[in-house]
């Protein structure tokens, strides 16, 4: 029985692209579906300065950090297959989706646990950056 091809890199890079950003999307669902359920008006809500203050400042950073990481990765050269340059930069590229979803998920259980939806910011904004931060797009000139 012959062993089957390896699946290529450039291929499991956009398999956990796809997996982690809909991992987001149906996490973000179940949090809505409970939040109409539970949600408050704005006048309702309690002023949680701290809650944004913090959740906005790790969010910054992280994404911050995910966009200077990105920035160094340099494209495949002209002579670089992509698969090659995936082999080389996968490690990196799973790092950088790591840190938009940290805070992505973040706010998304912060709204489930607070109905607020002004926590939703972080969790659009991750979304936004996945979008970005695509297997194409990192390898692009």
């Amino acid at each position: 029985m012959p062993a089957s091809a390896p699946i290529s890199p450039a291929i499991s890079a956009k398999i956990i692209h796809a997996a982690l950003m809909l991992g987001v999307i149906l996490f973000y669902a179940v949090a809505w579906y409970v939040g109409t359920r539970a949600s408050l008006p704005v006048s309702a809500i309690p002023d949680r300065r701290v809650l944004y203050v913090g959740l906005f400042l790790l969010s910054a950073v992280l994404f911050g950090a995910a966009g200077y990481t990105a920035g160094r990765l340099t494209p495949p050269g002209p002579a670089t297959k992509q698969d090659e340059w995936w082999r080389a930069n996968l490690g990196r590229a799973v790092g950088i989706w790591t840190l938009v979803e940290a805070p992505t998920l973040l706010g998304t259980v912060t709204y489930l646990l607070t109905h607020d939806f002004r926590t939703l910011i972080a969790t659009f904004t991750g979304l936004l950056l996945f979008v970005n931060y695509r297997p194409s797009r990192l390898t692009e000139a």
